[in-house]
């Protein structure tokens, strides 16, 4: 490129610059001969930043963390123990479906929220379920009244110790609507920081504190209830199975004992000998019969020893605690960022509308 190639190039950028510039104090002198109109479109938005703030009512989260503890089951010995009684295809598969990482989907999952807001629970006084406190302090009572296509739906409820099979189609559609507004809003938040320690931290936002607090609770409550009866639920089949064995040997040793002593002492002479074979065949049972069910007993010991190594434990370490915290938009951030926001909009339309008629011209 030649040098009068490159002088060009440089006095094209500068007047571009220049024009820039020009440019940029032109629309700045017309945007000060409008400063009143940004100034009431300032205040108006402030004014309506506070009336925000007032008429916005404020939402309380409540945090619970735990650390989940799980325990592997036991092996070897008490594998080929439960294979010798027929339950070898029940032993150890609990771990795969229902793994630490799992617990957190379980938490957010249908049948955990609703289990939990059909729990009893003492709300403001009175015994009702949660999801009747849901009810009332959203106020959708109000809204149902006005429906005229749906009778059940103004009169619904969700009485205590209602099956859930028992349920009407409104009541179950209500159900579900109330669970899609917690988890798809997220104001439901399961979250594990990080993955290499346990600890995860459960929080949900809600408008009424009360809610907020006893949700939480009893949101975990249900959650470990239903994770570990899973986790357990083949190591109890077990020891039901060899408990019932151990009543059915019971039973064989017991009824041998009685048996035997049915039989009289025979002490004649060897023709009549032959009397005592009864007895002694009723002797040996029995002794065969406690010697198992002595067996049997320290298996079972040893299969309820193996169901507590797996039963999971779910150490809480912080709880919700009245007050719980507190978010809502300050009488001081309202007007702000309203005044702020009614401006920036008032220029932008201003800008915009001049460049049109620049266009236009």
């Amino acid at each position: 490129m030649d040098e009068k190639a490159l002088y060009k190039r440089s006095l094209d950028k500068k007047l571009l610059s220049k024009e820039l510039i020009q440019q940029a104090k032109s629309w700045w002198k017309y945007l000060l001969r409008k400063w009143i109109i940004i100034l009431v479109f300032g205040l108006s938005g402030a004014a309506i930043g506070l009336v925000a703030s007032l008429l916005t009512k404020p939402k309380y989260t409540a945090s619970l963390s735990f650390a989940l503890i799980e325990k592997s089951s036991g092996g070897g010995g008490l594998a080929d123990l439960a294979s010798s009684f027929g339950f070898s295809g029940l032993m150890g598969g609990n771990n795969g479906a229902f793994s630490g990482d799992n617990l957190l989907e379980i938490i957010q999952s249908r049948y955990a929220v609703e289990q939990t807001l059909l729990t009893p629970v003492s709300y403001k006084g009175e015994k009702k379920n949660l999801v009747e406190a849901y009810i009332q302090f959203n106020k959708l009572r109000e809204e149902w009244s006005k429906n005229t296509k749906n009778a059940e739906l103004r009169n619904l409820s969700f009485p205590i110790g209602q099956s859930r099979e028992t349920f009407t189609r409104t009541q179950d559609s209500v159900l579900y609507s109330i669970y899609n507004e917690i988890v798809n809003t997220k104001a439901l938040m399961v979250i594990r920081k990080n993955k290499k320690i346990s600890i995860v931290n459960v929080s949900y936002v809600c408008k009424d504190e009360l809610f907020s607090k006893i949700f939480v609770e009893k949101l975990m409550d249900e959650t470990y209830r239903f994770y570990s009866e899973t986790r357990t639920s083949q190591s109890r089949a077990n020891i039901n199975m060899m408990q019932a064995k151990a009543d059915s040997i019971k039973n064989l040793y017991e009824s041998a004992l009685y048996k035997s002593a049915g039989y009289s002492p025979i002490n004649i002479n060897m023709a009549l000998q032959f009397a005592a074979v009864p007895k002694i065949k009723q002797e040996n049972n029995a002794q065969l019969y406690a010697t198992v069910y002595a067996e049997v007993l320290k298996n079972l010991e040893t299969l309820k020893l193996d169901l507590a190594r797996e039963t999971p434990i779910v150490q809480i370490i912080d709880t919700p605690r009245m007050p719980l915290k507190k978010d809502k938009l300050g009488k001081a951030k309202g007007i702000a960022f309203g005044g702020i926001f009614g401006a920036l909009l008032i220029v932008v339309y201003l800008i915009g509308s001049r460049y049109i008629k620049d266009l236009m011209e």
